[in-house]
């Protein structure tokens, strides 16, 4: 249902442009309202807002005026002091921000010009602050990623009480911490992950049964005996609801003497954890699973290039103990069978251009890549997919309330958008997309797999659904096709996922489910947890794209006049967009372009006048690096007309190459 009328109002969320208007886009209607610079109300970006419907023009698109403001996503925000006839001027790091700054406290602290600051907001109109916190000079070296995390009110750091609080728990597991737990300690299991991991959540365990199949063990961290409920470190985590990934560091959710030391399963140490044991026939059908507090010790501690490379070469000579490798084999071999057999369901499988960083102890990025999926990624994915799956049932076949893992149905008219541009490429989408089901885009995916173009059609199939969300209420995930789903496997660095681990002790573990009847102050907890962590995890998301954004934008930089060669990922009434094989992307302006183009909305596709020359999506053109804005971290650039080419003093790259050797390799984490 949409506003029609004036006067309607809407409730949503208020995104500010550079320029000076901006918009409030609203769920529950799905509409967008266009708020002109005078209607601001006091708003900021984020903030949460009621606008009030003024006007509909006949295109159906609204305008309308900010009346409220529901609540502030910060009362913070990061601005650079610059000296200014003998005095101090602030310049907001948010560039959408226009009003003036003041600012109350300029002797409270030693200030230079050029250094970063956190203010906190006084009030809002006018914007006065005071100074809350000096991040660093502009030019010192982790200040920008600093100045964006703390921009997206991500705090790096704990407190005293939170570090002694974590501190108390020592280094090593105490034998009064496991009187009734299973001991697992000398069974064959390890971890498998990422080169440079120290927060490990998960490990593995795996058994060949007599009559066929398999017993897998997956055997998270029992982070719910540290983090005692309503504590310092739970009210943090609390707050914070998800460990941040970015390029040159992570932000804990946990302080690390946990994080990185008690809770996680690091290899030849006694560990607790709530393990899962899942019973699978040789075909990987489920046939019974097992939750319980168990006593582990990890046997090694293995990395995803280590185990890729001895799943495609088990005679290669890599760094895996001789008794791991038939176990290894055996998780192969009951990956692919999930994995089929999810697919078989309807499950969407995702491929999408996801950047790998090389960066030196400066934090300065050496090379960027695409992230390559191997086979031990994708085993990992698909036993934390089936372990989430089994908590998932436990609760709701109990029928007691957790956080769930939901994911709808895609919005109708993203589908709609979709559909257009899979008519260009060959392929529109069929039936009623009202009605849509996850194995339709499935086959478009299957369809495209060995085009060019599959990991940007992966992209805007992945673009066209709806956000992934926690709620307290079971409704499906969409793109897994399954009827329930959470978060249960990375207690360390999700609050959803270690609420969920309390939930689970409580009711059922060690023994038949409880008779205790969850109380309607839990019920309504659990509903505010679910907002908190979809809210925590999307400012994560936003701050770690925007990391991205500007660690690309500065290697890009060093390559400015040099032509690539790249694939259109996107076209607009403005421009083309185009990625180049590093995942790096950039735009052709169409001020830029040698005629004037026309826009072809349903055929994705800009022409010039005489239509000799058509630009569309997944073609591949030669782009030359016109510039890059290092303030709104983009790159720009020019196409490379066929004349110039005798002219070109570079020559044809693919894309920049560094030694990647040089650096560190930094990644983050997935989660669906």
């Amino acid at each position: 249902m949409e506003p029609h009328l004036k006067g309607d109002r809407i409730q949503g969320i208020f995104d500010q442009t550079k320029t000076e208007y901006g918009f409030v886009d609203s769920k529950e209607p799905e509409v967008s309202v266009f708020i002109g610079q005078n209607h601001f109300l006091t708003a900021l970006t984020g903030d949460e807002v009621i606008a009030e419907i003024t006007k509909k023009d006949k295109q159906g698109r609204y305008e309308g005026k900010i009346i409220e403001i529901v609540k502030r996503k910060s009362t913070f925000l990061v601005a650079t002091l610059l000296r200014h006839q003998g005095g101090w001027l602030l310049r907001p790091y948010d560039a959408r921000i226009k009003e003036p700054i003041q600012f109350k406290n300029p002797h409270s602290f030693k200030l230079e010009d050029q250094q970063r600051v956190k203010l906190k907001i006084l009030s809002y109109h006018p914007l006065v602050t005071e100074i809350d916190e000096i991040i660093g000079l502009v030019k010192d070296p982790g200040v920008e990623v600093l100045s964006v995390l703390i921009s997206h009110d991500i705090t790096p750091g704990f407190s005293r009480e939170e570090i002694q609080e974590a501190q108390a728990w020592g280094m090593k597991v105490k034998k009064k911490d496991y009187p009734t737990r299973r001991d697992l300690t000398n069974e064959l299991i390890f971890t498998i992950d990422g080169d440079d991991t120290k927060d490990i959540d998960d490990a593995l365990s795996i058994e060949r049964l007599p009559a066929g199949g398999y017993r897998l063990g997956v055997h998270i961290a029992d982070v719910s005996h540290y983090v005692v409920e309503n504590k310092a470190i739970d009210q943090a985590a609390r707050d914070r609801q998800t460990s941040v990934y970015v390029v040159d560091r992570v932000v804990p959710m946990l302080p690390t003497e946990l994080s990185n030391g008690i809770c996680s399963l690091n290899p030849m140490v006694n560990r607790l954890a709530v393990s899962c044991h899942m019973d699978f026939d040789e075909y990987g059908t489920l046939l019974r699973y097992e939750f319980f507090e168990s006593i582990i010790q990890s046997k090694q501690q293995l990395t995803y290039r280590e185990v890729n490379r001895f799943l495609e070469n088990p005679k290669d000579i890599v760094n895996i103990r001789e008794e791991l490798k038939d176990p290894l084999l055996a998780m192969d071999e009951l990956s692919q069978r999930l994995r089929t057999a999810r697919v078989a369901m309807g499950s969407i499988e995702f491929e999408t251009s996801e950047s790998e960083f090389v960066v030196d102890n400066q934090g300065v990025v050496l090379d960027v890549y695409p992230k390559v999926r191997g086979r031990g990624e994708m085993m990992i994915e698909d036993f934390m997919v089936v372990t989430n799956s089994c908590a998932a049932h436990l609760f709701t076949s109990n029928d007691t309330k957790t956080l769930f893992r939901v994911h709808d149905k895609p919005p109708l008219k993203k589908l709609q958008n979709l559909s257009k541009t899979l008519r260009v490429m060959g392929y529109p989408l069929r039936g009623d997309l009202s009605k849509v089901e996850p194995v339709v885009l499935q086959r478009v995916l299957y369809h495209f797999r060995h085009d060019p173009t599959f990991h940007m059609i992966s992209m805007m199939v992945l673009r066209s659904m709806a956000k992934a969300k926690y709620e307290a209420k079971n409704n499906g995930h969409f793109a897994l096709a399954l009827n329930e789903y959470l978060h249960f496997t990375a207690p360390i660095r999700r609050y959803p996922d270690l609420m969920t681990h309390r939930l689970m002790k409580k009711y059922f573990i060690n023994g038949s489910p409880k008779k205790e009847r969850q109380r309607r102050e839990e019920v309504e907890n659990l509903k505010e947890l679910a907002k908190m962590g979809s809210e925590g995890e999307l400012k994560a998301v936003e701050a770690e794209r925007e990391v991205e954004d500007m660690n690309k934008a500065e290697y890009m930089a060093q390559y400015v006049d040099q032509v690539f060669e790249g694939i259109i990922s996107g076209v607009t009434k403005f421009g083309l967009f185009v990625m180049l094989d590093n995942t790096c992307e950039g735009l052709v302006h169409v001020s830029s372009m040698d005629d004037y183009y026309e826009f072809d909305e349903v055929a994705m596709k800009l022409y010039n006048r005489d239509k000799s020359k058509v630009y569309t999506f997944g073609q591949t053109i030669k782009i030359r690096v016109e510039s890059v804005d290092l303030i709104e971290y983009k790159v720009n650039f020019i196409i490379e007309q066929a004349e110039q080419k005798k002219k070109e003093k570079y020559g044809k790259q693919r894309a920049p190459k560094t030694k990647r050797k040089l650096g560190i390799k930094r990644k983050g984490k997935r989660q669906r």
